[in-house]
């Protein structure tokens, strides 16, 4: 298991893999948590989200969700449902 971690860990330093973790319709905060567990660490919410925009690896579906203790939270999709090469972190 160690090793599956260690080479998802290097994997999504240079690849959009986190679509394969997440459901067809996610929240900022639910792809900040994959990789934040998948890194083992806390990433700054504003830089990520930066960052993860810059890429132009997904995008708002146009639909929110409901039912969380604060506002309702946008829904993005990604672009392309499939492996691609990207400098994300």
């Amino acid at each position: 298991i160690e090793a599956a971690v260690n080479r998802l860990s290097a994997k999504i330093q240079y690849t959009n893999i986190v679509w394969s973790l997440l459901p067809e319709e996610f929240t900022l905060t639910e792809i900040q948590h994959v990789y934040e567990v998948i890194m083992g660490r806390t990433l700054d919410k504003r830089n990520f989200r930066k960052r993860i925009n810059e890429l132009r690896m997904i995008k708002p579906t146009g639909k929110k969700r409901y039912g969380m203790a604060h506002r309702p939270a946008a829904l993005y999709t990604f672009k392309h449902r499939e492996l691609e090469f990207v400098e994300v972190v």
